[in-house]
């Protein structure tokens, strides 16, 4: 009987993991799309300062 509920207690914190793990690989997805916005977006700040004829 206590080595089911260990094995159910092992269970529920291995589930408890994975998931975890799958919202840690969505966040670094959504970083990766963040730094690749930033980028774009300190390209097209530069851009329109050198338009402006402003240094950086």
């Amino acid at each position: 009987m206590i080595t089911d509920i260990n094995s159910y207690r092992n269970r529920q914190k291995l589930e408890h993991v994975n998931e975890l793990v799958k919202d840690l690989m969505a966040v670094r997805t959504q970083i990766g799309k963040l730094k690749v916005e930033e980028c774009q977006l300190r390209a097209h700040i530069k851009e329109l300062t050198q338009e402006l004829g402003w240094s950086e």
